[in-house]
């Protein structure tokens, strides 16, 4: 199977090397204000007209940071640098407040003053993956800054973990946000070596056994104020996608912490790989927690996230994980980056595989570079966990 794997992973490394990364840091970066840009059309132009959301900058930091560290890009570094700078002086305290802004205007003004928790829990990821590029430690000091933001204004008043956003809206919990905040804080751990770091990552681990983590061996997306599921519908809906996402940062937090997590990771990798691929298979993206479909649209992330997943599962011993990451990597190949001129993505195909994406968001990259990162890393040592 790996003989399937490696010319695969070889050639979405040098579509990311030739197409991708140049592309965004041409066409996908505006250099007089040092920012990414929030999306491209799928020929590669610019859009200039809408909000500059700070996830979309942190999580391109982390993606060509990564490029850095693998030797990608010859101006990885340089473009780390000029984004971690403009992201620092566009986003933190713009309004005078605590906290990092949800969007600015091309000219720089504030779009949307909410205090995200997605957002800020992005902040940190690419925080870690700055100083992991760089060697510029003193960075980590924003970091703290904004756990301890986030500890102060963001802790919610039942069932644990924290609110949505500020103002909160009353609406329903996510699952989703913690996870990310669970990612930035490994990546805060791996990166620093703190024990703070380590803790917190292990009560955002407790948060998810003891709350997302429900019957039948599922995440669940959405829940009342006090981390209960959330009334009829809606409380019923997993993601394949989460569950993919969720498999690869336990395995993560076992590195990193020493706890086993294979009871969770069987049940989350079993209920996505029984039910979260369709006929053609595609990986579906809503489902209810019985394994009936629910949502039409099929994503490039999930398939991205599943990658991720059954290759870290290959490494422990997981017989089916090579086989299925060499059929998603077709798949992402031949569904999903197929724009001409190469670099860019469909972000979304319908039930019939046609593209319904009229443009593609910049925030996939991070996804992209991610699962090609897991792929290079398994063909070189298919068998051994590698440190991060």
């Amino acid at each position: 199977m790996l003989a399937r794997l490696e010319p695969a992973a070889t050639g979405l490394v040098d579509w990311a090397i030739d197409a991708a990364l140049p592309l965004w840091a041409t066409a996908g970066f505006d250099a007089e204000h040092s920012r990414f840009e929030e999306r491209l059309t799928l020929a590669g132009g610019r859009l200039s007209d809408v909000p500059l959301r700070l996830m979309s900058q942190a999580r391109q930091i982390h993606a060509y940071a990564l490029a850095a560290r693998r030797g990608w890009h010859p101006d990885a570094v340089a473009l780390v640098e000029r984004a971690f700078a403009s992201m620092v002086r566009d986003y933190r305290g713009r309004d005078e407040r605590a906290g990092w802004v949800f969007s600015i205007q091309r000219d720089g003004s504030v779009a949307d003053a909410r205090r995200d928790l997605y957002t800020h829990a992005f902040v940190l990821l690419a925080v870690a993956s700055y100083v992991e590029a760089t060697g510029h430690r003193e960075a980590l000091a924003l970091a703290d800054e904004t756990l301890a933001f986030i500890d102060r204004h963001m802790a919610a008043p039942a069932g644990g973990g924290f609110v949505e956003e500020l103002p909160t809206n009353g609406g329903v919990r996510r699952q989703n946000p913690h996870m990310h905040l669970f990612e930035g804080l490994l990546a805060l751990w791996e990166c620093s070596r703190q024990e703070s770091h380590l803790a917190r990552t292990t009560e955002l681990f407790d948060l998810f056994a003891t709350r997302f983590f429900r019957d039948p061996g599922v995440v669940g997306e959405y829940f009342t104020a006090d981390l209960k599921p959330a009334d009829g519908l809606v409380g019923r809906i997993v993601e394949p996608g989460h569950h993919h996402e969720w498999v690869w940062l336990l395995r993560r937090f076992e590195q990193a912490s020493g706890r086993s997590v294979q009871t969770y990771v069987d049940a989350l990798y079993g209920h996505a790989d029984r039910y979260g691929f369709d006929e053609a298979g595609m990986i579906v993206g809503e489902l209810l927690v019985d394994g009936t479909a629910r949502a039409g649209v099929r994503r490039i992330w999930p398939v991205t996230e599943a990658i991720k997943a059954n290759l870290v599962e290959a490494r422990h011993g997981r017989t089916q994980g090579e086989g299925r990451a060499a059929a998603l990597v077709v798949l992402l190949r031949d569904r999903f980056l197929t724009l001409d001129p190469p670099g860019g993505w469909l972000d979304r195909l319908d039930h019939d595989g046609c593209c319904v994406s009229e443009y593609m968001p910049a925030s996939t990259l991070y996804h992209l570079l991610g699962a090609i990162d897991e792929l290079s890393r398994f063909v070189t040592h298919p068998h051994v966990p590698l440190p991060r």
